[in-house]
């Protein structure tokens, strides 16, 4: 920062004064062009990282300062009529386009982790179908088949004229009776029961 002052002889002298002030964008370790929602999502990260409750009692006050310095940035950078009055007092020069480019670097850079994301989960989609395929397999292609029998016996079953049932009906009774009949003599015969039953 620049600053003119007249010395005692009425000279106008130029003096530039180094700011002393915190550079509340280092603090949060944000872009001086950063939007409210990258300042608010750096506040949150570094609040749960420095508070005081999750470091050993050593380093405590050291955590607190800390603490007290990315608060004070925070409530400075997150009120729009204060970031101004700082953005001014440090020299930062905030015009449309410097905002423009800053929000559509910020904006591609998100696509591009966004993007990565998205191949990230289909690479591990892919893998996981793949090793579930792998292990069932076997009991899907039985399952496909079972199903497929079952569907085409219930189509052939419904498509059959009253003939065809009345037979079939006639048929299952047959099988019904016969079958006990042929038990029933099978085991009362000594040596057809040995044979079948040893």
């Amino acid at each position: 920062m620049i600053c003119l002052l007249k010395n005692k002889k009425g000279a106008i002298v130029f003096y530039t004064i180094i700011s002393t002030m915190k550079n509340y964008y280092e603090i949060l370790e944000v872009n001086e062009n950063a939007s409210p929602e990258v300042i608010e999502k750096a506040y949150k990260t570094l609040a749960k990282k420095y508070h005081p409750d999750s470091w050993p009692s050593n380093k405590m006050y050291w955590a607190e300062d800390r603490f007290k310095e990315i608060t004070e940035a925070y409530q400075t950078l997150s009120n729009i009529e204060l970031r101004k009055e700082y953005d001014i007092k440090i020299g930062i020069n905030n015009s449309f386009e410097d905002k423009f480019n800053a929000l559509y670097k910020e904006h591609e850079n998100l696509k591009q982790e966004m993007n990565s994301m998205k191949i990230r989960n289909r690479s591990n989609e892919y893998i996981n179908n793949n090793h579930s395929n792998s292990n069932t397999n076997n009991s899907q292609g039985y399952f496909k088949r079972y199903s497929s029998t079952l569907k085409s016996l219930i189509h052939d079953e419904a498509h059959k004229s009253s003939e065809e049932r009345s037979r079939d009906l006639k048929a299952l009774l047959l099988t019904i009776i016969i079958i006990p009949i042929l038990i029933f003599i099978f085991w009362k015969i000594p040596f057809l029961h040995n044979l079948i039953f040893p």
